[in-house]
Parts: C-alpha cells; structure tokens; sequence
C-alpha cells in the first residue's frame, strides 16, 4: 500500500479525533512538544512512538507509568514493538486509537461560516474537522479576552496551560494530501 494511514481515537478523552501519519517517528504523549497530544490525565508526558511500515503502523512503549496495551480486548501489555494493521487498535493508557486509511479526497464545499463540512464525510470525519475548528476559534477568543495571559485563559477554560496551548496549536484545517 502506497497510501498514508491515521489514528482515529475510539475512546478516551480525545474521542472522535484523528491524528494522520507521515514517515518517521511519531511522539505521543501528554507533552506539548509530542507530535500527537492526549488530553488524557493517565498519558505519560512521552508515551509512545508510532511509525508507518507501508501498511502497518508500529508502536513502541516508552516505559510509560500506565503502560500500552494491545490485542482484542486491549489486554496484552506492549513490551517491545509492535505492528499494527489496518482496523486494529492500541490503548495508550485510557486512550484508544485504531489505525485507518483516511478517506478519498473530497471537493470541499465551503460553508458561509467558514467551516467546511461535507455531508458525504463519515460523520466522524466531520465531527472532528468542526471540533478542530472550535477549539482553534476557543483558544483564540479566550487568549484574546485575557489578554495572552496563558495561565489566566487556561484557568478561565478550566484547563491545564499545557492543554490550552496544545489546543492552539493543532493545524484548524485537516491536511491534504497529495
């Protein structure tokens, strides 16, 4: 398979999001500096590393505290790598995600709020793309009502700063691919 492959978040705090994979290393943890950020309270500051190998996604432990499981039922502690195929999943912690191929590219229809939404997406697909963009407009509001004072907006969302700024700084738009 020549395509990209993604990680789609069954269950956990961040369900309904999707995190696309490009080669190389892939962080996932807690940490503002991970390249996919959990909101998850169980999710190490570094958790894993996730990897595309042509069809599969390969996941490695990074001697997280709650640990990363996989098998049917989520019930196989990861102790070295791991290779996933399309359809199976992996539970960081609290968090579930299951590796996917994305959707064919669609011809966007653009709504009069600026939101695209596309009706022949999986309604999981839009839900994601339409909370992405609420969260990007959020973040932005609460940093301007305050001022750019982090830590007095985070307080005011109900939020940790390092939750508020990772919210920030997810891309408004899903990616394109070629």
């Amino acid at each position: 398979m020549t395509g990209r492959l993604r990680l789609f978040v069954t269950d956990g705090p961040d369900k309904g999001r999707t995190y696309e994979l490009d080669d190389g290393d892939v962080t996932v943890g807690s940490h503002i500096d991970c390249d996919i950020v959990l909101a998850d309270d169980s999710v190490s500051g570094k958790h894993a590393i996730v990897r595309l190998d042509d069809d599969r996604v390969v996941v490695r432990d990074l001697n997280s505290r709650n640990g990363t499981w996989y098998g049917p039922s989520g019930g196989m502690r990861l102790t070295g790598e791991r290779a996933l195929l399309i359809g199976e999943s992996v539970r960081i912690a609290r968090t579930t995600l299951r590796v996917e191929t994305p959707p064919a590219p669609l011809d966007k229809r653009p709504a009069r709020d600026g939101i695209d939404v596309h009706s022949d997406l999986p309604y999981e697909d839009a839900r994601a793309a339409v909370l992405r963009e609420f969260e990007h407009r959020y973040v932005v509001d609460i940093l301007a009502r305050h001022r750019g004072d982090t830590a007095a907006a985070a307080r005011a969302a109900g939020l940790e700063v390092k939750h508020l700024l990772a919210l920030g700084a997810r891309p408004t738009r899903p990616t394109e691919r070629d």
